[in-house]
């Protein structure tokens, strides 16, 4: 890079008259090109046409000493030469025209307004020279001493003689996806924060489509982020508003939060995708009434196997597109092989769908691009140049650039800075070959890669097994919303304790989430029921006793909660028959209630009875068993009654035992008389 730089600027020095050695110093504080403002990005074939620049400099000396250099390069005929260029390996030099920083004017905004004269023909010291046709490498750098202390390569495209716009030649369509995206904002306790940082870049991003003039793009707009921002009210009404008065916009299938269709799958939790993907649908239609969402494309921004693909397919998804990011954890990267302007097959046991890929290198740029500090429209100028040269490359082969499509997203999906969108959208309004179009007419309209053995088709593995060690999601979800269920069920219909507890279960598959922070959601759930059955006071010990066969237990409870409860009350005794306890009742806030409970002793006696609430449904238990003491006299009135039976009986033996003891008796003296000898006289 330095190389063609040094060349370019001895050149100049040639052209001014002076190329001896130098006898200043360089200053302390080294000047510095700050970004590039604006620029014409094509130039008119025509003597003498302007290309214009606009750029910031910051400590740039005004005392003669700096000079500002313009050069031009070969055209670039490839993609693999704009990047080259990029990257500083630039062809070789065709001219280089110096302007004293001190003569160049600046605008309103104080940036430099460079302005430079083309020729064609015979060389001038004033002009610079672009013979030839194409996109040209152009460099702006600052010169002190005729050393290059800084500059910025940017393209240009000289136009054929005599041509001042651009003409069709071939189109190519691209498709820009963007979002409305930020941090999960709800937080274990059940609040909301919402990023102050994200929102501005939502507003700015909200903005910039708003003026780029009903350009078709396609966003993908997490729900939980946009209903994040409806909760916050008011100051959130005018936003929501906006959004909903975009036009030519498609907004994407996608779950409430940033759940992983594989990550899912593989944990067999699928039916947990799939609510969170209807809850997205719901949210989106519901806080931006105006979206048209439909389940044509699925934006894959993590890797996919086969059955999440198979998933993808049976929720009613056509087809997918393919983020570098995902492309590179698929089938261990080998889409990368493909043509990125033509789709592909992805197949797997029982079924295929076709896929566009989002072309590595254009994502490279517009997340470069997109970064915080970056110069967002010199990197938009680069996407910008490789677009034309592929469109170049494609006429050039004789190739028809009919039903292709150029995808660009950021690495991973996310959105890119609002600057660069903006850029990257008006230098491509410029251009009548690049057509704009959303991500589901793209793939309608995007013809199949094809080899001489038919469409290229990509077989798609099967994920691989969790660890041993890690806990399936489903299992998290089902224990949680179960919980969730039966503690509803405690509280007065409407209760927003309920809503609170439902929003964090939505959140929980974010991949966002590492397990330890997924754990402080579900443990504040955990806290909050646990502390509303703790609200519940129950006597610590007591003894009833019951004087009949059938009576009842009176227990008293106090419920210290700032709402009525509803709970069910089960009782348990080896000794003791209970009537149905299906039944729940209501404790009144703030107050002592006494519940009485049918019974039916089965025997005298002292004996333990355990007392224990749950929830309404019976599936929670709202604290440990109580266990108190039963007292039993209901049998003593048919212990007296055996009692004075069996002395009955006893007397009538007596009784029966004296009679039949008399009576022999006296037969027994009646015999003996009949036997004395007097009477034998």
């Amino acid at each position: 890079m330095k190389r063609f730089v040094l060349a370019a600027v001895a050149m100049a020095g040639a052209i001014i008259g002076g190329s001896g050695s130098s006898t200043s110093a360089l200053p302390s504080i080294a000047p510095t090109l700050g970004v590039l403002v604006g620029q014409d990005q094509y130039v008119a074939g025509v003597e003498s046409s302007l290309i214009r620049f606009t750029v910031s400099a910051r400590d740039l000396p005004m005392d003669g000493t700096a000079s500002i250099a313009v050069t031009s390069y070969r055209p670039v005929r490839t993609r693999e030469a704009v990047r080259e260029a990029m990257e500083g390996d630039l062809p070789s030099v065709v001219d280089t025209v110096l302007y004293p920083a001190a003569d160049i004017a600046r605008d309103g905004a104080g940036y430099l307004d460079i302005r430079v004269p083309i020729e064609i023909g015979v060389r001038t010291r004033e002009n610079l020279q672009m013979s030839a046709v194409g996109v040209h490498p152009v460099s702006i750098g600052i010169v002190i001493d005729k050393q290059v202390v800084d500059q910025i390569v940017t393209f240009v495209e000289r136009l054929p003689e005599q041509t001042s716009a651009p003409a069709a030649r071939g189109t190519v369509q691209v498709a820009l996806v963007s979002g409305l995206t930020g941090p999960l904002a709800l937080q274990p306790d059940g609040s909301t924060v919402v990023d102050a940082s994200a929102l501005t870049r939502t507003e700015q991003m909200i903005t910039a489509i708003e003026d780029l003039d009903m350009a078709p793009l396609t966003l993908l707009s997490r729900p939980e982020w946009i209903n994040a921002i409806e909760r916050l009210g008011d100051e959130s009404s005018d936003l929501l508003t906006r959004i909903d008065a975009l036009q030519s916009v498609q907004f994407l299938s996608v779950p409430f939060a940033d759940a992983d269709p594989d990550e899912l799958v593989v944990q067999d939790a699928s039916a947990v995708f799939l609510e969170q993907l209807r809850r997205g649908e719901d949210v989106l239609r519901n806080d931006i009434p105006s979206a048209v969402i439909t389940r044509d494309t699925f934006l894959a921004t993590a890797g996919l196997s086969a059955g999440s693909v198979t998933l993808l397919r049976d929720m009613g998804f056509r087809s997918v597109v393919l983020t570098p990011r995902a492309q590179a954890e698929t089938a261990n990267g080998a889409s990368f092989l493909a043509d990125p302007t033509r789709l592909i097959r992805l197949t797997f046991p029982g079924g295929s769908v076709d896929a566009a890929l989002a072309d590595p290198l254009l994502s490279r740029t517009m997340t470069d691009g997109s970064r915080v500090g970056a110069d967002a429209y010199l990197a938009a100028q680069h996407l910008f140049a490789e677009l034309r040269v592929l469109r170049d490359e494609l006429l050039a082969d004789n190739d028809d650039t009919r039903g292709r499509t150029v995808v660009v997203t950021t690495f991973d999906g996310a959105p890119p800075s609002a600057e660069f969108l903006s850029a990257l959208v008006s230098s491509m309004s410029t251009e009548p070959d690049i057509v704009l179009v959303t991500l589901d007419d793209a793939v309608r309209s995007t013809d199949p890669n094809t080899t001489d053995e038919g469409p290229v088709e990509l077989a798609l593995p099967t994920a691989d097994a969790p660890g041993p060690d890690s806990r399936p999601l489903a299992d998290i979800d089902a224990q949680l919303r179960s919980r969730i269920d039966s503690f509803a069920g405690m509280l007065p219909s409407g209760d927003v304790r309920v809503e609170m507890w439902r929003r964090v279960l939505e959140v929980l598959p974010d991949s966002s989430l590492t397990d330890a922070r997924r754990r402080e959601y579900v443990n504040a759930v955990d806290a909050e029921t646990t502390a509303l059955a703790g609200s519940i006071t129950l006597p610590a010990s007591t003894t009833f006793t019951l004087g009949g066969r059938d009576s009842s237990i009176r227990v008293t409870m106090r419920n210290d909660n700032e709402s009525d409860l509803r709970v069910n009350i089960r009782l348990s005794s080896s000794k003791l028959r209970f009537g149905s306890q299906n039944d729940s009742v209501v404790l009144p806030a703030g107050t002592t209630t006494s519940v009485e409970i049918p019974v039916q002793a089965r025997s005298n006696g002292r004996f333990p009875v355990v007392l224990q609430l749950f929830t309404p449904d019976g599936a929670q238990a709202l604290g440990a068993p109580v266990t108190f003491t039963a007292r039993v006299n209901a049998l003593a009135g048919l212990g007296q009654l055996v009692t004075g039976i069996a002395l009955l009986l006893l007397v009538s033996w007596w009784v029966h035992h004296l009679r039949r003891e008399r009576r022999r008796r006296s037969a027994e003296v009646d015999r003996t008389a009949t036997r004395h000898p007097s009477l034998n006289h």
